[in-house]
């Protein structure tokens, strides 16, 4: 029986006792503590203000299964169905992005499981918070499979509390810098709509974050449909300064 059947098949008793990751990584067990440490590590990365965990973690062919009998439950199938349909409707609905605390972490072969706590902000200022176990199945340090347990009834009372933003809301006023904004080496290509969205791609990889932005002044703010917040200064009207990078106007 593999860790992970086992788990689900007692998974009040593995939270009731919890033991250490070292515990369960055996000595000389180099994959074993391999995805421990890849895991943990990301989740340190994630509360420390990361924006990139799903990422950063899973295959682009995960399975992504929530138990439960809510709307919200069942299987998802690849990273962008997963995204799509589970993490940006939920994302979009808060103003500040969920960060993790890490309970216990458990590791065996290729599974890793992770009992963590959750807060966040939602869009109408209510406080989310929620418990999660996520049981990942690793392969080369990324998830092919997860199977995630949460108290559904919050997540889906935030789902039925805060209306979903209208992808074509302007809701800002209008301002100078509406356009193609790109880093000297071109690798990041970041553009301003005139909707109020934003598209940004990164090397090869098209419309790698996209979301909603404000404009104040010579300042910007974003909130990405991923969750996670940011900002950025126009020093003049063909240089924007944003996450620590220079960016020219196109």
């Amino acid at each position: 029986m593999t860790l992970r059947r086992h788990f689900i098949a007692a998974a009040p008793l593995a939270l009731a006792t919890p033991m250490s990751g070292q515990a369960l990584a055996r000595a000389g067990d180099a994959p074993t503590e391999r995805n421990r440490q890849f895991i943990r590590q990301a989740f340190e990365k994630w509360a420390a203000g990361g924006t990139t965990f799903f990422r950063d973690v899973l295959a682009p062919d995960v399975r992504w299964t929530v138990k439960g009998t809510s709307p919200a439950a069942g299987t998802y199938q690849g990273f962008d169905d997963f995204m799509k349909r589970a993490v940006v409707p939920f994302a979009s609905r808060l103003s500040t992005p969920i960060r993790p605390t890490v309970r216990d972490l458990w590791a065996e072969g290729s599974d890793v499981i992770v009992h963590w706590d959750g807060a966040g902000v939602a869009a109408d200022g209510m406080p989310y918070r929620n418990s999660y176990v996520w049981i990942f199945r690793m392969n080369n340090l990324r998830a092919t499979e997860v199977i995630a347990f949460l108290d559904l009834a919050p997540y889906d009372d935030v789902i039925r509390r805060v209306p979903a933003p209208t992808r074509g809301d302007a809701q800002m006023n209008p301002h100078p810098y509406t356009g193609m904004w790109v880093t000297d080496d071109g690798q990041i290509r970041h553009e301003l709509l005139p909707n109020g969205r934003y598209d940004e791609a990164r090397g090869s990889r098209q419309s790698a974050y996209q979301g909603r932005y404000e404009v104040q002044g010579n300042r910007v703010e974003y909130w990405d449909d991923t969750g996670f917040t940011a900002d950025g200064v126009f020093v003049d009207q063909n240089t924007l300064h944003h996450g620590g990078m220079i960016f020219r106007r196109r």
